[in-house]
């Protein structure tokens, strides 16, 4: 599902910077109860990036779900020289 933006001035909502890499739960009323979750920005792009790619690699060929988590975790727990953003290459890199 596609994340529709919001923006807010901010002074109309106090919050902490984010550090790349990190993600901060804010909770309501106990730390068991999340509200929001603050990420950085480039952290977000790069999820989102990441979650398009997927969606179109899948696209490619009918694959259950599963298989294709499963897949993906197989190649993203491997070191790679650098990231792969290209649908079609993560495709390759998926084995479609």
């Amino acid at each position: 599902m596609a994340l529709v933006y919001r923006s807010m001035k901010s002074n109309e909502v106090r919050t902490p910077t984010v550090p790349r890499g990190e993600v901060i739960i804010v909770g309501r009323y106990s730390e068991k109860t999340p509200k929001v979750a603050l990420v950085n920005p480039e952290d977000l792009t790069m999820l989102e990036t990441s979650h398009n790619a997927l969606l179109a690699a899948g696209q490619l060929r009918n694959l259950p779900v599963d298989e294709l988590t499963m897949k993906t975790l197989a190649v993203e727990d491997r070191p790679a020289a650098k990231s792969i953003e290209d649908p079609e290459a993560i495709a390759a890199a998926l084995g479609l």
